[in-house]
């Protein structure tokens, strides 16, 4: 069949006059063009896109039908076709059993003029018993722009009846960042146009995108991705979504169900919301466990990557990492590891009491929601591991952890031969900390337990205090607070004959029982440092228990 080479204004004529024959007799047809999870290149949802398949003409492709229907205000009528075929298709495979996936389409700025869109939405919903969360709505800036005011409220009441709204072509005009901050959207689209050359300022420009998404509160996603390059580059600066030639061409709808089944990885409903809420940890934030945004004290950090952080999955007990920075890696090289891998499977071996510490440590932030931490040693180095859960669903959690050699940091640097002192007291010790009794100031040494909330203070009475009432056995607190009170610690130790004092209480352990533990106060010997005592605890074996007098 030859095809006729249409001038401008025949199609468009040809377009206005037949877009109510074109949708009934489906020479429209609705692609889908694959989004992918920047951390896992699992299939996590879908773009929705038109092709007119003429018989007269051929392929007119959407920058020739949508510009006449939206100049002959009939935009509307495609893109309820398309709402329609997307929510029918969806609705069939949820009743028969069959996976779907959100899929996003774009709204013209005109669909918002036609009376009572949204309720026409909602009947297509319900007819199709689709949740809401399987349509994501897309607006240009330009629709936004056209009646700001109007379309504030349409967002408020889309948000309102459960969809997502999302925001295309950010960066495309010049009110992008004045509609981020008065409009609530979920998700923005970024054109890679930015990275079309991958030179500096583009990598710059984009990668300050990311980062301001983030502090914010705004999920991402990056289409028009086409190389490994640009794959590679959003997965660090961290994209959550992308799309592409690089992933998929558009199918057409059956079809894309169908060949991503057969090839693809899908993401399921609960790696969504897991990879969603990964999707707000800003891992290349100076305070990347920072999770709470603060809108009443705003703070501004200069954009650096220097904190060795990593993003870390638990299933069925299994640890592994989904991200991580350069410094994360760094750190693990320069304790002898050859690299994430080997962390992670040392991670996965409870048998290894190191290991099952830094386990340990990760179950209890699985119930306290807070940072936690514990230090210890390896080839001779002071390090600290902090861990904080970032999102739990069924038997997923994950988690976001740092790793620091605190030898290799300025404050904590010490010379070799107090490193090598120190090192019994690590293994020895559950924790360590000065108390500088003139300025009221508690400083940790090392933590290699769970004592949650006693961190660098400057209020070193208050901490004590919370410490002997949360920790300590009931009946050993009276004796246990007399012992640590800071009023008379530093007599008490001056007059001890060998310059400490020791003690037995019943304190808390990582698994919240009470255990028998030693108690020791050591006076300071450097001449400037007289009102400082180091503390220290270590838990007892059963055999320094049973020659101890029992108590109830």
């Amino acid at each position: 069949m030859s095809l006729r080479k249409p001038k401008d204004k025949e199609l468009e004529s040809y377009i206005e006059n037949h877009i109510e024959e074109a949708i009934e007799k489906e020479w429209i047809q609705v692609y889908l063009q694959t989004n992918i999870r920047g951390l896992s290149k699992r299939v996590c949802g879908a773009e929705a896109l038109s092709r007119w398949i003429d018989p007269v003409y051929g392929m007119i492709s959407p920058g020739e039908f949508i510009p006449v229907l939206e100049k002959k205000r009939k935009i509307h009528l495609l893109d309820r076709y398309v709402m329609e075929t997307i929510c029918r298709e969806l609705g069939e495979r949820r009743r028969r059993g069959q996976f779907i996936v959100p899929i996003s389409m774009n709204f013209s700025r005109l669909d918002f003029d036609v009376p009572k869109l949204l309720q026409e939405m909602e009947k297509i919903m319900e007819r199709n018993s689709l949740p809401r969360n399987y349509l994501h709505i897309e607006i240009t800036e330009s629709a936004v722009m056209e009646n700001e005011a109007y379309m504030k409220d349409t967002v408020r009441e889309l948000h309102t009846l459960g969809y997502k709204v999302w925001m295309d072509d950010f960066g495309s005009g010049y009110s992008s960042l004045n509609l981020l901050k008065e409009f609530e959207f979920d998700t923005f689209k970024i054109d890679m146009r930015f990275l079309s050359d991958m030179g500096k300022k583009s990598l710059i420009i984009i990668s300050s995108i990311l980062y301001m998404a983030k502090e914010i509160g705004i999920h991402t996603v990056a289409e028009g991705v086409e190389t490994e390059e640009q794959y590679r580059f959003l997965k660090v600066a961290g994209c959550e979504r992308m799309q592409g030639y690089y992933f998929a061409r558009p199918e057409p709808m059956k079809e894309w169900f169908a060949s991503t089944k057969e090839n693809c990885e899908m993401e399921t409903e609960e790696d969504c919301y897991l990879y969603d809420e990964i999707g707000f940890v800003n891992i290349i934030s100076p305070i990347p466990f920072d999770l709470e945004r603060s809108d009443s004290s705003p703070s501004i950090h200069g954009f650096e990557t220097g904190q060795p952080v990593a993003v870390m999955s638990e299933m069925d007990g299994v640890l592994k990492h989904l991200n991580f920075t350069k410094p994360y890696r760094k750190n693990l090289l320069e304790l002898g590891y050859e690299g994430t891998h080997q962390f992670q499977d040392l991670l996965n071996d409870r048998s290894i009491l190191f290991t099952d510490k830094m386990r340990d440590i990760m179950d209890v932030a699985k119930e306290s929601g807070r940072i936690e931490a514990m230090d210890f040693l390896s080839g001779g180095r002071h390090c600290q591991f902090q861990t904080r859960l970032v999102a739990r669903k069924g038997e997923k959690n994950i988690f976001l952890v740092r790793l620091d050699i605190l030898s290799n940091i300025r404050r904590f640097q010490k010379n070799k031969e107090f490193q090598e002192a120190l090192s019994p007291l690590y293994t020895v010790y559950d924790m360590v900390f000065v108390f500088d009794l003139k300025q009221n100031i508690l400083n940790p040494v090392y933590v290699n337990e769970i004592y949650e909330g006693v961190h660098e203070s400057s209020n070193l009475r208050g901490e004590i205090e919370k410490f002997v009432e949360n920790k300590v056995y009931p009946k050993d607190k009276k004796a246990c607070w007399q012992f640590l009170n800071p009023d008379t610690m530093a007599e008490r130790v001056e007059c001890a004959e060998n310059d400490f004092l020791l003690a037995y209480f019943r304190s808390k352990n990582r698994k919240n029982e009470y255990v028998w533990k030693r108690f020791v106060l050591i006076r300071s010997h450097e001449r400037s440092k007289q009102d400082r005592v180091i503390f220290g605890i270590h838990t007892l074996n059963m055999e320094k228990v049973s020659m101890m007098h029992k108590e109830d």
